[in-house]
């Protein structure tokens, strides 16, 4: 739609007289000219109507003095009015008319947006205690309201913990400033959590959110990669307080330092944490392209606040960021020298050696000592009740004993068409279409009490190719997947059985990867891969063996369903001839496929020392307790390899630039491959002009980002600091300070914030100090109702905001109260506790988590694995760490409660405290002091003591499951099985106690 001259200026002279106070063009209009005429009439000259821009005052100021724009927005003809019916933009409103109209009326006066203007102080208005609390009250005044009063103390002191370091206060830090006679003043608190090493740990969190941190490299592949050093430096800055501009320069350019030191060039892993994609059939240089882009979005996420991403294909829309100036920054970042590879391929990399990662070895290896001595001491016992059941079993066992039981199956069928036989003795015979690929199932009752393992044999025939073992081209066959479930007769829905591994009689030799050979390929879900005896007499049987697990025990409702998966790529390799078999025996029996131990003792006349040793093994890999102390110990020293390996040498990635400058060019529609014209590294006009020879590499964007005259990085830092404060940013849209985002609920007090960051020499714990010493942040968080009509999402802070605290506080604030937590600082990651299983489907078996052993288990959240495409699954709001996010995520979901109670790491923390609490005269008030920091009501007690009183009732009638639940983790049971019922009662009591809405609240 074409502008026309005005046809309506009349229509001004019956507009009602503006009622208001003076406009502020930033505040007032230019909101409304964003929202409802930028879309069109903006920065982004490929979608601009008319030729028309009302985003620049020159062009702009035609249409304002004539009038049209005022007519145009009046008209009710909808071929003229603006916006236009079509562009599905809202009308104004009458306030905004009103707000327009006043602005024209005071001659269309222009100006920036506030973001865009260099943050300067205001005087601090008069009262409050500080001049945060000035400010703010000034506003309330204004909008006749009230501060609330400050809360209880203890509440005030979690509050202040959990901000300042994740983690509830200590015991001690709470009677010294709780008590009656002579607590210790607010101003002491304050400086002793800012002096804890938990408080780099805790801005440590919202860093590696902004940072998009993971140890892995996402997309499908997901492979693992060893940047967890720069973890551990961003902890190490944070508590040494390293000035925020510094921060800024070493994270983008410590490789351009002066003589810069390891940890220097470590710090710019920052920008090599985005994710890397490894999939094989994706053009290298379109993926160092997405990386490239990546930073550019993260720098402007985290440092302006500003959507770049919205540039990288034409101009911003709303914002004055022209399609050339994020080409400009792309410059920067676009001479790494990388190659767009993922994983081990992934350079720039450090060679370096973390001095933090011998603690973890020597704290594993503390682990493997102690889970020695429980190995030892069950393998002597285990050997005792050997003797007694290889008397018996030689007494007893049948001269006709097999360990192997064939099935005859109930049932047969086949996906692709061909037809299966059963035969008298249970074999299977194919006959009939002889499709390229197919799947078969047998369904089979169980002839044993349990099932540990079953076998395959693959049988020649006649009447397949050559009397081979298919009737295939090749008479040879290729399994490319199988699968064991369990069916209940009358249902659909099947269960999964899992199997541990697989060996075969024979297989064909191969080289690695993707290839058809092993028999291990079957235990995957890819097709790519399996086993085949190709190269080998086709003429003979073959046998593979498959183990599972756990043994099986079915209900006599229930059967086996085999399915033998022949989706090979080169097809016509289908299976001709087959038997199915099954085994109640461990060992060797599933193993390999050699004879069982015991049948060899069937056959025996004597026992020698080696039948004596290998029916020892079998007997010990039936041993329940000997196995539990086994897989520990195995586990144990698996780990502590893991650790000593993650003490060694690592290649962390790092930036460091080509020798020869690549050219950057804009590219259009950002599209990778489609070159526009060339740019030079550049900054951002429209936010702080800088010089040409002042803007060459990383180190001078960085200087630009913290320069004094850049108005918007040092806002963006403190809105920040401030959403972590108050649980909400004095903008509401920490991602966007554009005129799209929000504006300041405190406008002069978030620029009375920044020239104090500025002037401090950007000292982050100097404005954090600030915050927390307000009467803001002390004050209540009681909702009237009053404010929740007037102030229901406490913008303007006339109480505290109350709100769920994030998982990983939840679990570390259990570890805490529990004193299981493993406050050692940074290490290699470690593996929280998990579903079991929990990788299994996601990765097709390739990956399998097995959580952390020994003191390792109790780490802080912090330090916690992160797979990107498999996030921990306790974090149920955390950002996802696959791009930058700022924002705050916050759940009440019901699965977060369900594993609130469920959780191995909340059962095992209840567990803990509640045999602490046994020592105790009066457990109720301990345990409630733990965890919430106060006493109990008299009421409370009581409640208490009776769920305390009913759970010991229980489980006095239920020791075992008692026992189950008292050795939970890698906690034990008492030796005094008296002791299980009173403990077990506390373990309840201490869950609910964690589980209180007051515990898992930010009050």
């Amino acid at each position: 739609m074409r502008w026309f001259p005005c046809r309506f200026l009349t229509l001004l002279c019956f507009c009602p007289p503006f009622i208001a106070a003076e406009v502020d063009f930033s505040r007032d209009v230019l909101p409304i000219l964003s929202d409802r005429c930028f879309h069109c009439h903006g920065p982004d000259d490929s979608h601009r109507e008319g030729e028309l821009r009302l985003d620049v005052e020159q062009a702009a100021r035609e249409v304002i003095d004539s009038g049209e724009l005022m007519a145009r927005v009046l008209s009710d003809d909808p071929d003229e009015q603006m916006p236009p019916p079509e562009s599905h933009r809202k009308p104004l409103n009458a306030d905004e008319l009103s707000m327009l109209r006043g602005w024209v009326k005071e001659g269309a006066p222009w100006g920036k947006h506030w973001a865009f203007k260099k943050p300067r102080r205001s005087a601090v208005p008069a009262g409050g205690a500080t001049p945060i609390d000035a400010f703010v009250r000034r506003r309330l005044t204004q909008e006749g309201l009230s501060p609330a009063t400050r809360t209880a103390k203890h509440t005030q002191l979690r509050r202040l913990s959990f901000v300042l370091t994740g983690l509830p206060p200590s015991d001690g830090l709470l009677d010294r400033f709780t008590r009656e006679t002579q607590p210790i003043a607010w101003t002491t608190v304050v400086e002793e959590l800012l002096a804890s090493s938990h408080h780099g740990e805790r801005l440590a969190m919202w860093w590696l959110d902004a940072a998009r941190y993971s140890d892995t490299d996402g997309y499908q592949a997901d492979a693992e990669r060893t940047n967890w050093p720069w973890r551990d430096w961003v902890v190490q800055a944070f508590n040494d307080n390293m000035p925020f501009d510094q921060f800024t320069i070493e994270q983008f350019a410590g490789d351009l330092l002066e003589n810069p030191t390891p940890e220097q060039k470590l710090a710019t892993c920052f920008h090599r944490n985005h994710m890397a994609n490894g999939e094989g059939g994706r053009h290298p240089e379109e993926s160092r392209i997405d990386y490239v882009i990546d930073r550019v979005n993260t720098t402007g996420t985290v440092w302006l606040g500003l959507t770049l991403g919205c540039t990288q294909c034409h101009a911003h829309k709303f914002d004055p960021i022209a399609h050339e100036d994020y080409y400009s920054i792309f410059a920067y970042f676009n001479n790494i020298d990388e190659s767009g590879a993922a994983g081990g391929k992934a350079k720039p990399i450090l060679k370096y050696i973390s001095p933090l990662a011998k603690r973890a070895v020597s704290e594993m290896q503390a682990t493997v000592a102690e889970r020695t001595l429980m190995h030892t001491e069950a393998h002597s016992l285990a050997e005792q009740r050997f003797e007694k059941w290889l008397t018996k079993h030689r007494r007893t066992l049948d001269p006709e004993y097999q360990a192997w039981h064939g099935l005859t199956p109930s049932g047969v069928d086949a996906i692709e068409g061909s037809t299966l036989v059963i035969e008298a003795d249970g074999t299977v015979q194919v006959a009939g279409a002889n499709p390229i690929q197919d799947d078969y199932r047998i369904y089979a009752p169980p002839n044993l009490r349990r099932v540990t393992g079953w076998k395959l044999e693959v049988l020649p025939h006649v009447s397949h190719t050559r009397g081979g073992l298919s009737r295939g081209q090749s008479g040879e066959f290729i399994l490319t997947n199988v699968k064991l479930q369990i069916h209940t007769k009358g249902q659909s829905q099947l269960q999964e059985v899992t199997m541990s591994g697989a060996k075969a009689s024979v297989e064909k030799k191969s080289s690695g990867g993707r290839r058809y050979a092993k028999v291990e390929g079957t235990l995957d879900d890819d097709p790519r891969n399996g086993w085949t005896t190709e190269g080998h007499d086709p003429t003979q049987a073959k046998v593979a063996v498959f183990a599972l697990v756990e043994p099986l025990v079915l209900a006599p409702n229930q059967e086996l369903l085999f399915t033998l998966l022949q989706r090979s790529t080169l097809g016509d390799a289908n299976i001709g001839r087959f038997r199915l078999s099954v085994t109640d025996e461990l060992g060797e029996t599933i193993e390999g496929v050699k004879a069982s131990p015991l049948e060899e003792l069937v056959k025996a006349s004597e026992v020698d020392d080696a039948l004596r040793k290998r029916l020892l093994t079998q007997f010990l890999e039936d041993e329940a307790s000997y196995q539990q102390a086994k897989q520990a110990f195995n586990e144990a020293k698996r780990q502590l390899n893991m650790a000593k390996k993650s003490a060694g040498e690592l290649a962390v990635q790092v930036l460091s630039d080509r020798e020869e400058t690549r050219q950057t060019h804009v590219l259009e529609r950002g599209v990778w491959d489609a070159k526009g014209s060339k740019v030079q590294p550049g900054v951002l006009p429209a936010v702080l002009p800088w010089a040409p020879d002042k803007a060459t590499n990383r180190l001078d964007l960085a200087h630009w980002l913290t320069s004094p005259d850049n108005p918007l990085t040092a806002r963006v830092v403190v809105n920040h600091l401030w959403q972590m404060i108050f649980g909400a940013g004095l903008v509401r849209t920490p991602e966007d300070f554009g005129l799209q985002g929000e504006q300041p609920t405190h406008p002069q007090l978030m620029d009375w914030l920044a020239v104090e960051l500025l002037e401090s020499g950007w000292n982050l714990r100097h404005l954090l100090r600030l915050m927390v010493s307000s009467d803001t942040f002390r004050q209540g968080s009681a909702m009237t109702a009053a404010m929740l009509e007037r102030d229901p999402d406490n913008r303007l802070l006339a109480r505290a905001l109350r709100y769920r605290l994030p998982a990983w506080m939840l679990r570390d604030a259990a570890l805490a109260a529990s004193g299981l937590l493993n406050a050692a600082l940074g290490g290699p990651p470690v593996k929280p506790y998990q579903p079991e299983g929990v990788w299994q489907e996601i990765f097709m078996g390739r990956f399998t988590y097995k959580p952390s052993v020994g003191p390792a288990q109790y780490r802080r959240t912090l330090y916690a694995y992160w797979r990107r495409s498999s996030a921990p699954t306790f974090l149920f709001d955390s950002a996802q760490r696959r791009v930058c996010e700022v924002r705050t995520r916050r759940t009440n979901t019901p699965l977060q409660a369900l594993t609130l109670l469920n959780d191995q790491t909340m059962l095992e923390s209840s567990r803990v405290l509640a045999e602490k609490s046994q020592t105790r005269t009066e457990f109720l008030p301990w345990m409630a002091k733990r965890i919430l920091g106060r006493s109990l009501l008299a009421k409370e007690v009581l409640v208490f003591q009776r769920a305390f009183d009913k759970a010991v009732a229980w489980y006095q009638e239920h020791p075992l499951d008692a026992k189950k639940l008292l050795t939970t983790g890698q906690q034990r049971a008492p030796e005094d099985a008296a002791e299980w019922p009173s403990i077990s009662g506390a373990m309840v009591v201490a869950s609910m106690l964690l589980n209180l809405d007051e515990a898992i609240t930010h009050e």
